[in-house]
C-alpha cells in the first residue's frame, strides 16, 4: 500500500508511531517494508473468525481495491465467509448516493444473517 496510496505518511504513522516523521520515505527500506507487513491485516489473517463484508471503492486513492481483493481471497482460502462488493466509480468513502444506498442495504442483510438474535 505504501507505494500506491495518496497518504504514505499515514502508513508510517500507523506502523512506526512517534518515529514516523523521522523514518518516512518515498522509497521505504527493506526493514520498513517488514514493519509494514507485521502491522498489516494480511499478516494477522489467521486470527479472523467473524464473517466479513467488504465494500470497495474502485477510485479509492487511500486503500487500493487490490488490497481488499487480496485480503478477501486470503480469507476465502482459509475457509472464511466473505462477501465483496465493488463500487467502480466510488472513492474511500463510498458516498455516491446509489452506492451508499446499496452498501447500507447489503449491510442490513449481512447483519440480519450473521448477528445472533437476543
Amino acid at each position: 500500500m505504501i507505494g500506491t496510496t495518496d497518504i504514505p505518511d499515514w502508513c508510517y504513522a500507523v506502523a512506526c508511531g512517534t518515529e514516523a516523521r523521522r523514518l518516512a520515505s518515498e522509497s521505504p527500506s527493506l526493514d520498513h517494508l517488514r514493519i509494514f507487513h507485521q502491522k498489516s491485516p494480511i499478516a494477522h489473517i489467521s486470527k479472523v473468525k467473524a464473517p466479513l463484508l467488504m465494500l470497495l471503492g474502485g477510485a479509492d486513492l487511500r486503500v487500493p481495491m487490490s488490497n481488499g481483493l487480496q485480503y478477501a481471497r486470503a480469507l476465502r482460502e482459509r475457509g472464511g465467509e466473505v462477501k465483496t462488493i465493488m463500487f467502480p466509480e466510488d472513492t474511500h468513502e463510498i458516498d455516491i448516493p446509489r452506492s451508499d444506498f446499496e452498501s447500507f442495504l447489503n449491510m442490513g442483510v449481512w447483519f440480519k444473517k450473521y448477528l445472533k438474535q437476543i
